[in-house]
């Protein structure tokens, strides 16, 4: 909801400002001048999507940090039997800050929609658009890889540790057919 509240926001703004824009031309405005609020609003805007962009852009770069964390816990001896994530809260915390990195790049494709649609062309825009699709396709496709990585880890711990009780109950079993071989034999 409040995304749709947003984007309603930003779209009554561009409206106001085309008008203002439209009332200027009509008082003689040159052209240049007449669009400026728009420009500026546009402006504001690809510098808004910069710092998201920015922002996305280093929790990738966390998340690439985790899954070389993940992978190299997986090779160690002593952590490669401990489980990550077996309540599965982590795949879901991560597959849910996809869903709102998603959720965020289409309101930012709706937001430049709404520029084109009251005549307003920006490469710039248009660019940081690009950019801003581009970073949360990456960095969902590295969540993705990372809960690839931290499933395989605990599919491995579970089955070392299975193995681990396996071996431990056939030596308990060995045991005590030890014991009842010797306390028959007495």
């Amino acid at each position: 909801m409040r995304n749709h509240s947003l984007g309603s926001n930003i779209g009554s703004l561009l409206h106001r400002c085309k008008k203002l824009e439209t009332s200027m031309r009509r008082a003689g405005f040159p052209a240049f001048l007449a669009c400026l609020p728009i420009s500026v609003l546009a402006l504001e805007y690809a510098l808004i999507l910069r710092q998201k962009n920015a922002n996305i852009s280093r929790i990738t770069k966390r998340i690439g940090r985790w899954q070389a964390t993940v992978l190299e816990l997986s090779v160690h001896e002593k952590t490669r039997a401990e489980f990550i994530d077996l309540d599965r809260q982590m795949r879901g915390d991560i597959a849910g800050a996809c869903d709102s990195m998603r959720t965020l790049r289409d309101l930012c494709v709706e937001i430049c929609a709404m520029f084109t649609e009251v005549g307003y062309h920006s490469a710039m825009l248009r660019r940081g658009r690009d950019r801003f699709d581009a970073t949360v396709t990456e960095a969902c496709r590295l969540s993705q890889a990372l809960i690839d990585t931290v499933d395989a880890h605990d599919r491995r711990a579970l089955a070392i540790r299975q193995q681990e009780h396996a071996i431990v109950q056939a030596g308990e079993a060995s045991a005590a057919a030890h014991a009842a071989r010797a306390a028959a034999e007495t």
